[in-house]
C-alpha cells in the first residue's frame, strides 16, 4: 500500500471508531422461552401489587450503580412464597442525581397489577426471562381479569395472538404446570 491510501485507511478507521464510540447502545437481547420453562426456573410464582417503587445508589468497589427497588403487595402465592410482601431489585433507574437506564428493564408504577415469576438469585434483572415472566393483569370490558403479555401491551406483536387468558384460567394452568414439573 502506497503512503496515501494507508493514511485514507488510518483515517477511516479513527472516523468509524469514533462514530461508533458515540452512537448509544439500545438493545437487550435474551431468547423467547417456553411456559414449561418458566415454571421450572422460577423460584417464586405470585400475583400482586406494586406497593412501592424506589430507585437507590449503590457504591462498589468500580463506581455507584443505580438500582430500583420494587415492593409487591401479594394478593395470592402460586410457588416458593407465603410472604405478603415480595421485595425484587431491578438494575437501572435515577436516584441521588444519577441515573441509569437498562434497555427493555420493565418498568413499575404503584397500583400495577402483575403475575410474577422471579428468581431469588441476585441478578440485573430478577425476573425469569428478563420480561417473559411479567405479566400485567386488567378487567376487559366485561369486568373479567385477564392476564396480559408486556409486549402484547406495547403493540410489540411478534405473532396473530388468541384473547388474553382469564386470570382463572392461567392460575390453574400455572399450579397444573408446578405440579407436573414436580414442584408441587
Amino acid at each position: 500500500m502506497s503512503r496515501p491510501d494507508t493514511t485514507r485507511l488510518w483515517c477511516a478507521c479513527a472516523l468509524l471508531a469514533v462514530a461508533l464510540a458515540v452512537t448509544p447502545v439500545g438493545a437487550t437481547t435474551y431468547l423467547p422461552i417456553t411456559f414449561k420453562e418458566l415454571i421450572a426456573q422460577a423460584d417464586v410464582i405470585f400475583i400482586g401489587d406494586v406497593a412501592d417503587v424506589r430507585p437507590y445508589t449503590l457504591r462498589t468497589q468500580t463506581g455507584t450503580l443505580v438500582k430500583t427497588r420494587v415492593t409487591f403487595r401479594v394478593n395470592e402465592a402460586l410457588y416458593g412464597t407465603n410472604s405478603i410482601v415480595e421485595v425484587l431489585d431491578f438494575l437501572g433507574g435515577e436516584a441521588d442525581g444519577l441515573g441509569m437506564a437498562v434497555e427493555g428493564m420493565p418498568k413499575f408504577a404503584v397500583g400495577d397489577r402483575r403475575v410474577v415469576f422471579a428468581r431469588r438469585k441476585a441478578s440485573v434483572n430478577p425476573i425469569v426471562g428478563f420480561t417473559q415472566g411479567l405479566l400485567r393483569v386488567g378487567r376487559d370490558t366485561g369486568g373479567v381479569e385477564r392476564v396480559f403479555t408486556l409486549d402484547a401491551l406495547s403493540g410489540r406483536r411478534m405473532a396473530p395472538q388468541s384473547p388474553a387468558m382469564t386470570l382463572t384460567d392461567f392460575k390453574t394452568r400455572v399450579v397444573t404446570a408446578l405440579a407436573e414439573a414436580g414442584k408441587r
